[in-house]
């Protein structure tokens, strides 16, 4: 395909949904060659065919994500066929030298669509790279270009987490990049969370079971958009188990990423579909703030045809950009009251929060480091986790002792909710969300 010669040709990801008569939800990438700033699509190409996935699966669940690396590769094509000095015609112009001038581009922040950024994250770019060198390895196999795959990267042995051998592309140019000056923050000590938590029931409830649920069964932030309601009319999203009045299991349905809007939006994607369940030494709090946010929604509208648990003030389910949004407000309002604090540990976390940035992944984290000072074994922490390989959870258990050092050492079975219950502490209004 040669370049068209329009101002505003860009190329894009173009997402193809389809919606099952079960509600749900299929997806599929394409690249596409957009050509004027309304986003008309004048072209659809076939080039997402040489953007492999790294799975070794033979065969895939129909609901799984589509391949994300063409957001990595469309950057690059963006960049050599209009926003270079290279102003490429077809795909087998693409030289090494070109390849190499976009990755330090991306690294060092210097695409036109990074605007204001100075910096980028190291995983970040570590992705663009491997999407990109596995796209041109594609063209490089099937002879479109005319280097080779030896000219492009080698492959090098590395240790995995789990103490094998595995092997990785490297370019065999050199990739620099400007790392984040503002880092993320993951840890949050007992009383910032007691805080954080009181601060979102009484003033940001619209977001008070995004935060239980990734507190409380370690779900990730874009799955807790995807919670039905008991009650939806696509079957219970969330089910209690009670006995004599005490609540005995909570069990949240993950198995299938459905579509929960009317307009198809998509609310989050689900990394692995499963049934999760609330770690039993938060069964009680849970409940508890369960109960709370159904009654702060009662009366609401929403679309029963679905029954999202998370709804905006539209009444449709809430999608992760939107609690992502809600969440900063949430976090900044967090800084200046732990900066008001006479409290040590407090004031120092909210000038923490002043140079680094907090995000609901930060949740599940707390999660993991509770559950680890639970003392729970790899296995059991993978469980709880959702995880579909143990390596992230080895982390936790790997730095156990450094995080028995960092935290007070947890004896009791069940968390101790106190905290958060007593409604008016370090300065956080109960009847503030009036």
């Amino acid at each position: 395909m040669e370049k068209q010669n329009t101002v505003n040709s860009r190329f894009s990801v173009y997402k193809h949904v389809l919606i099952t008569k079960k509600d749900i939800r299929i997806t599929s990438l394409f690249i596409v060659l957009k050509i004027d700033k309304m986003g008309t699509i004048m072209l659809f190409t076939d080039w997402h065919k040489y953007v492999k996935t790294n799975s070794r699966k033979a065969a895939h669940r129909i609901t799984e994500n589509s391949n994300k690396k063409l957001y990595y590769v469309t950057k690059m094509l963006n960049f050599l066929f209009f926003d270079s000095d290279f102003r490429i015609e077809k795909l087998s112009d693409i030289t090494v030298e070109m390849a190499k001038d976009f990755m330090n581009a991306y690294g060092q922040c210097q695409l036109p669509d990074d605007g204001d950024n100075t910096s980028r994250a190291e995983q970040s770019v570590n992705r663009c790279i491997d999407a990109n060198l596995g796209f041109l390895s594609e063209l490089a196999e099937n002879k479109i270009v005319s280097f080779r795959k030896s000219d492009l990267y080698k492959t090098v042995e590395y240790r995995t987490k789990k103490g094998g051998i595995g092997k990785k592309r490297v370019p065999v140019f050199n990739v620099y990049y400007t790392s984040s000056e503002r880092e993320l923050l993951r840890d949050m000590p007992e009383k910032v969370f007691s805080v954080f938590l009181n601060l979102v029931r009484n003033k940001y409830p619209d977001i008070l079971m995004c935060v239980a649920l990734s507190a409380f069964g370690g779900l990730r932030p874009s799955e807790t958009c995807n919670v039905r309601r008991r009650d939806s009319a696509l079957g219970p999203g969330i089910r209690f188990a009670m006995e004599n009045g005490k609540i005995m299991d909570i069990a949240v349905d993950l198995k299938q990423e459905k579509v929960l809007r009317s307009d198809g939006i998509d609310v989050g994607g689900i990394k692995k579909e499963r049934t999760q369940r609330i770690y039993p030494a938060f069964r009680k709090v849970f409940y508890e703030l369960y109960l709370e946010y159904m009654d702060y929604i009662e009366g609401r509208k929403y679309e029963a045809d679905y029954g999202p648990l998370n709804i905006n003030r539209s009444g449709m389910a809430m999608t992760y950009p939107n609690y992502y949004s809600i969440f900063q407000k949430a976090v900044k309002e967090l800084a200046m009251i732990l900066l008001s604090c006479d409290d040590a540990e407090l004031n120092s976390y909210g000038l923490l929060l002043q140079e680094k940035s907090l995000r609901p992944h930060a949740l599940r984290h707390w999660f993991s480091v509770k559950l680890t000072l639970f003392g729970e074994d790899l296995a059991s922490l993978k469980y709880w986790r959702g995880d579909r390989s143990p390596e992230s959870a080895l982390l936790y258990l790997q730095n156990k002792s450094d995080l028995e050092r960092s935290y007070k050492r947890i004896n009791n079975e069940n968390f101790d909710y106190s905290l958060w219950k007593a409604g008016k502490m370090f300065g956080v209004n109960e009847n503030a969300g009036d």
